[in-house]
């Protein structure tokens, strides 16, 4: 294959702790772009592209945040393969699924969709940690493909990795905290706001949308301090370019968070990217916003962990 590098956002300042973390990260998805993404020239000349592919590293700050992309003008990704090994490993998948949801699934740990290995894929390794080690940095990793044309990977991190502004919520005697910069609002429910839908899922129509209602007390499986949903908080949040509800007990307010990386001293907790040490001494536990997009319930907390 043919395939050229070319680099933009030179100048962008990183902070260095984030520097260190996000190479091998990076190294995952530029391997990715050459071995599944660019075609072989013959191919691109047959498709009217260019014999040398083009891989972009794309670095900009946004919002309070750096946004790293990785482009290239690919083949794009194949929803009809990536169906068919999700089927293959078990995983559910539909017709009626958009492709954001679609392309989740190649973070599963252990998803691959080339039949052998290769001198840089087909182990079933890189996309699952690419997403692990851009969590650990309160970080979000997103994908855009269209088929013919190439695949973008959106990496939006923080500016800093050691300190952000959190929120510190409270549910079943517990302490946990929420990035701020993925916090939408709060407010306290009404009965109306509430609907069941299939099975125990519930939803909660806020400013004329519905928005899947997740109870943090049942995902961890501890005991709430209340009962009925209305006499907790909501939280909105938004992840990935999805939002959802959180239900919790209540909201202890905002302080800057001191974040400590928990993995290196225990595995990877589904839902958790990270912990800090509040005032009073005691450990509190960050959430992953993207991460308890994809879990629904408890019994998907236990799979994910086994």
């Amino acid at each position: 294959k043919k395939a050229k590098l070319l680099a933009i956002g030179g100048a962008t300042k990183l902070d260095k702790g984030l520097i260190e973390h996000i190479i091998d990260p990076l190294t995952h998805l530029v391997r990715n772009s050459i071995d599944h993404g660019i075609e072989e020239p013959l191919l691109r000349l047959a498709n009217n592209k260019d014999e040398t592919g083009t891989i972009t590293l794309s670095a900009i700050q946004e919002a309070g945040r750096i946004l790293l992309q990785v482009i290239d003008d690919g083949a794009g990704l194949d929803r009809a393969s990536i169906m068919l090994k999700a089927r293959d490993y078990g995983i559910s998948v539909s017709e009626a699924m958009s492709d954001e949801e679609l392309w989740e699934i190649l973070f599963t740990p252990g998803f691959t969709t080339e039949p052998s290995i290769t001198e840089v894929s087909g182990r079933g390794v890189g996309m699952d940690v690419v997403k692990r080690n851009i969590a650990a940095m309160c970080g979000s990793v997103h994908i855009q493909s269209t088929w013919g044309r190439g695949t973008t990977v959106t990496i939006s991190l923080p500016l800093t990795l050691a300190i952000f502004d959190g929120m510190l919520i409270k549910t079943g005697g517990e302490i946990y905290i929420l990035p701020l910069l993925a916090v939408v609002e709060s407010l306290q429910p009404n009965p109306n706001q509430i609907y069941e839908i299939t099975g125990n899922e519930r939803v909660i129509f806020v400013r004329d949308e519905y928005l899947p209602l997740i109870c943090l007390h049942e995902l961890f499986g501890i005991n709430p301090q209340f009962s009925n949903p209305e006499d907790g908080m909501v939280v909105v949040v938004e992840g990935l370019g999805r939002k959802a509800a959180l239900l919790v007990d209540s909201l202890l307010g905002q302080q800057q968070i001191v974040v400590k990386n928990i993995e290196s001293n225990y595995r990877n907790i589904p839902g958790i990217s990270g912990a800090t040490i509040l005032g009073d001494g005691s450990l509190s536990l960050i959430l992953d916003v993207p991460s308890l997009l994809g879990i629904r319930s408890y019994l998907d907390l236990k799979q994910a962990l086994s």
